[in-house]
C-alpha cells in the first residue's frame, strides 16, 4: 500500500503550486509538453521540451538533480536491477506481452510494477488515495523551487528506502490538500523509468462498470488513465489508477468489480497489501484475483497461502519467511512457514515489501497449471572486432 512518501511532500508541493488546480484551464492542463516538462523537472531530469528554462537552470534544480541521481542510482543498483533480473527469469516466461496486470492495493507504485512486469501492455492499479491532477510547474520560480524540490526528494526517498507507501499517512495528506492526488507521483516514477507521457484522461467510475470520461477535468474523478512509452520508441502502454474501496461493501457495488471482470485474465501483483485479504471482509476481491489470474506474484501480505490449491497452482517460494512485522503480527501463517521449511526455496538478492531489507524479504510465484512458459530470448554476442 502507500508509505510516507507524500506526507511532507504534499503540504509544500501543493502550496507552492507544483500540482495544477483542478479548475486550471483545460487547454493548459492537457498540454502534454508542459506535463512532460513538469514530470521530468520533478524527477530531476532534462526537460524534453523548451520552456521553464529559468527553473531548469536554477541552482535549486542542480542540487535536486545531483541528490536525486545519487539516491536513484543507489536504489537501482541495490534493488531495481536485481529485481528486474529476477523477474526476467522467474516471471517474464509466464507473463504475456499483450497482457493485463492487476496490481491492487498499490497506491501510486507504478515503479515496481513496471520493473517486475515490463512485458504487459496494461497496468491496473488502485488505492484509497485520490487521483488528483496532472503536474504543473508554472507556479514555481527559481526562488521557490528549492524548498519544493526538497519535498519531492523526501517523497521519493521513502519509496527508495522502504519500497512501499503507507496508506494511512498518505490518505490523510492527500484528502485535505488543496492540490492532491497520486497522478503526479505516478508520472514522476514513469519519467524516472525512461517513459514519456503520451496522453492522460480522467473518468468517473459508474456503478455498471463503465467509465464516464471527463477529459482533463479531474473534479469528481476517481479514475485516471495514462498512456506512456519511451519517447522515440513505439511501445505504448496504458496505466489505469482507480481511487476505490476494495472491501466487500465497495468492490461489488461501486462498479470496479464489473470493470475488472471485463478485462482479460492475466497477471497479479501484491506487495504491501496490509494483509486485508486475510479477512473475509475482502473476500470478494480475493476471489476475483484467484479466478482472473494466470500468474500471481506476492509477498505474505497478499492472499493467504491456504487459498492456493496445489491442484490448481504451481508454487515457487523465494527469500525467507518467519513472521510478519509487528504491526501485522496477528497474520502469521503456520502453513507458509512450514512450506518455507520444506525445501525448494529460491534466493532473492533484493529487498521488497514490509520486510524490505535484503535477506529478510519473501516472494511467492503462483502459476496456474496449464500455463505454458515462453522461451526467454537469448541475445547473441556481438561479433568480435579486430
Amino acid at each position: 500500500m502507500t508509505d510516507p512518501t507524500l506526507r511532507l511532500a504534499v503540504s509544500l508541493l501543493l502550496t507552492t503550486g507544483i500540482f495544477a488546480a483542478a479548475g486550471h484551464a483545460q487547454d493548459d492542463a492537457r498540454d502534454l509538453e508542459k506535463v512532460n516538462n513538469a514530470a521530468h523537472f520533478l524527477a530531476g531530469l532534462d526537460l524534453p521540451h523548451s520552456g521553464s528554462e529559468s527553473l531548469a537552470e536554477s541552482s535549486a534544480f542542480a542540487t535536486h538533480r545531483s541528490q536525486l541521481d545519487r539516491e536513484w542510482n543507489d536504489y537501482t543498483k541495490s534493488t531495481l536491477h536485481p529485481m528486474s533480473a529476477w523477474a526476467t527469469s522467474e516471471v517474464a516466461p509466464y507473463s504475456k506481452s499483450d497482457g493485463v496486470l492487476r496490481y491492487l492495493f498499490s497506491g501510486p507504485d507504478i515503479l515496481h510494477a513496471f520493473h517486475v512486469f515490463p512485458k504487459v501492455d496494461t497496468y491496473v492499479m488502485c488505492g484509497l488515495e485520490p487521483v488528483g491532477v496532472a503536474p504543473n510547474i508554472d507556479g514555481l520560480t527559481p526562488g521557490t523551487a528549492g524548498r519544493a524540490l526538497g519535498e519531492v526528494r523526501n517523497a521519493l526517498g521513502e519509496i527508495i528506502n522502504f519500497s512501499f507507501f503507507r496508506t494511512k499517512d498518505m490518505k490523510v495528506d492527500l484528502q485535505y490538500g488543496v492540490f492532491r492526488g497520486t497522478t503526479p507521483i505516478m508520472m514522476v516514477f514513469l519519467a524516472r523509468s525512461g517513459q514519456y507521457l503520451l496522453d492522460y484522461e480522467f473518468y468517473e467510475l459508474q456503478s455498471d462498470g463503465t467509465l464516464a470520461s471527463q477529459g482533463a477535468d479531474s473534479k469528481g474523478a476517481n479514475v485516471v488513465r495514462i498512456e506512456f512509452s519511451p519517447r522515440r520508441l513505439k511501445n505504448n502502454k496504458t496505466l489505469y489508477y482507480f481511487s476505490t474501496d476494495l472491501s466487500n461493501s465497495g468492490f461489488t457495488k461501486n462498479g470496479f468489480s464489473k470493470w475488472l471482470e471485463a478485462q482479460p485474465k492475466g497477471d497479479s501483483y501484491l506487495k504491501a497489501a496490509s494483509f486485508l485479504m486475510h479477512s473475509d471482509w475482502f473476500g470478494d476481491v480475493r476471489d476475483h484475483l484467484l479466478d482472473y489470474s494466470n500468474v500471481i506474484v506476492q509477498t505474505d501480505s497478499g492472499i493467504p497461502y491456504r487459498h492456493f490449491d496445489k491442484d490448481t497452482w504451481d508454487i515457487q517460494l523465494y527469500g525467507t519467511y518467519t513472521r510478519p512485522i509487528d504491526l501485522f503480527a496477528e497474520y502469521g501463517q503456520g502453513d507458509l512457514r512450514a512450506a518455507y521449511g520444506s525445501g525448494g526455496v529460491k534466493k532473492i538478492d533484493f529487498g521488497t515489501g514490509y520486510k524490505w531489507r535484503k535477506g529478510q524479504s519473501n516472494l511467492m510465484r503462483f502459476v496456474r497449471k496449464g500455463v505454458v512458459p515462453e522461451a526467454t530470448p537469448v541475445e547473441e554476442a556481438p561479433p568480435a572486432t579486430e
